[in-house]
């Protein structure tokens, strides 16, 4: 069953600053947006996070990262509490015009493997180059930076006492350039500790949003030999009963061997796909009541391509339910291998549609697909069917900052 136990945190010792400081998860900074958090402030958490290489040196970054966090410690720019603790987080946010907000505890969860018996269970594939990236970093500096984030169903029982919260000062607080305002307690009390643990203990708990991580800090445990410190990695943990959790799609593009016209051919032909006026595609997607609805852009065309439930089931045969009805699916594994047989040179992912319309028309990618969202408890209900998403099936939004709070591995 996970385990979430309190941890001794390392945190910045001037949370004035804190808007300045933090950054995003590595694998959501942009080259643009790296440049510009390290000039924003000389203790920014993305120095440590995604550091630049000022040498030809592949692992000159990661001792950078080392150096940069040995040195805050021993300036004073970084302190550790003096116990362990749990951090209660809490963003407050705001969606379609509406408040919303995403509180929940960030602890040190055991690290086991992946899977039932655990009760921590992956929801996507991965891709070799993250976890071999964040292993190196984690071999040269070892500390969690960021906290990956997890959800379980918790049916509400925290609430209560998270929203009791309200009324002690946060030791953290800031507001960030999207108006998310992000605050965090640190919880010392051995009684409030047992409450909080006991509520992720019977699980599952989902792995959301960090999966490369999980596994990199899996395996760097395994290498170095364990010890209570690295047998844990840094995890917030969520209810997705209760929460406003928000996931946002991962659009896609791809990159293949065809020649032009032969995608937008390939998609009316065989699949029924409409071409689209473009000042209205993104009502009629948005709109469409098809059991899969994907926005296709292809070199000078949108197109609506829907897809039913009948052709997925012929396609994956057998598989839960929960599983074959995701729209993420029905586009990997019912269309795409029609649409490219000869394979897939490349892709990329990103939650912003401008960006997969750029590729498509700068970047000589073939194809790209504009998704819709799914639910957080679809993610959840996956995971319980021992099934994964194609990777990058969902985009948890607003993100965990990373900055405030650190889990040194001893």
């Amino acid at each position: 069953m996970p385990d979430l136990g309190p941890f001794r945190g390392v945190r910045y010792a001037r949370s004035e600053e804190l808007s300045d400081i933090v950054c995003p998860p590595f694998d959501v900074i942009s080259d643009a947006a790296q440049q510009e958090l390290h000039e924003r402030h000389p203790h920014n958490a993305v120095r440590i996070e995604l550091p630049f290489s000022e040498t030809h040196d592949p692992d000159d970054r990661y001792r950078k990262a080392a150096n940069q966090f040995r040195s805050w410690l021993e300036e004073g720019v970084l302190v550790a509490d003096e116990q362990p603790c749990l951090y209660i987080y809490r963003q407050d946010f705001t969606r379609n015009g509406a408040p919303r907000r995403v509180t929940g505890v960030i602890g040190a969860l055991r690290l086991q493997e992946l899977g039932s018996e655990s009760g921590i269970l992956p929801h996507e594939r991965t891709m070799p180059g993250p976890v071999e990236d964040r292993l190196a970093l984690l071999r040269a500096c070892p500390v969690n930076i960021s906290p990956i984030y997890a959800i379980y169903r918790g049916k509400g029982e925290l609430a209560p006492f998270l929203d009791s919260l309200t009324q002690r000062p946060p030791q953290a607080r800031l507001q960030d350039e999207y108006g998310t305002l992000h605050r965090m307690w640190v919880v010392r009390a051995p009684a409030e500790i047992e409450v909080l643990s006991a509520a992720v203990r019977p699980g599952p708990l989902v792995i959301a949003d960090g999966h490369h991580r999980y596994e990199t800090a899996l395996e760097y445990a395994k290498e170095s030999g364990g010890g209570p410190e690295r047998s844990a990695v840094m995890c917030f943990c969520a209810d997705a009963d209760v929460e406003d959790l928000n996931v946002l799609p991962y659009h896609r593009a791809f990159k293949a061997v065809v020649s032009d016209g032969e995608v937008r051919t390939r998609l009316i032909e065989d699949f029924g796909a409409k071409e689209l006026d473009r000042a209205v595609a993104g009502r009629v997607f948005e709109h469409s009541a098809a059991d899969h609805a994907f926005l296709v852009i292809v070199p000078g065309s949108e197109l609506l391509l829907e897809v039913d439930e009948e052709l997925v089931a012929r396609t994956v045969g057998d598989q839960p339910q929960a599983w074959r009805c995701l729209d993420v699916v029905a586009l990997h594994e019912a269309v795409l291998p029609r649409l490219f047989p000869a394979g897939i040179e490349a892709m990329r992912f990103s939650s912003e549609e401008q960006e997969i319309k750029r590729l498509v028309a700068e970047d000589s990618y073939a194809l790209g697909v504009l998704m819709k969202p799914l639910e957080a408890v679809a993610v959840v209900e996956v995971a319980r069917e021992a099934r994964r998403m194609p990777q990058k099936a969902s985009y948890f939004w607003p993100k965990a900052v990373t900055g405030l709070v650190f889990h040194p591995l001893g």
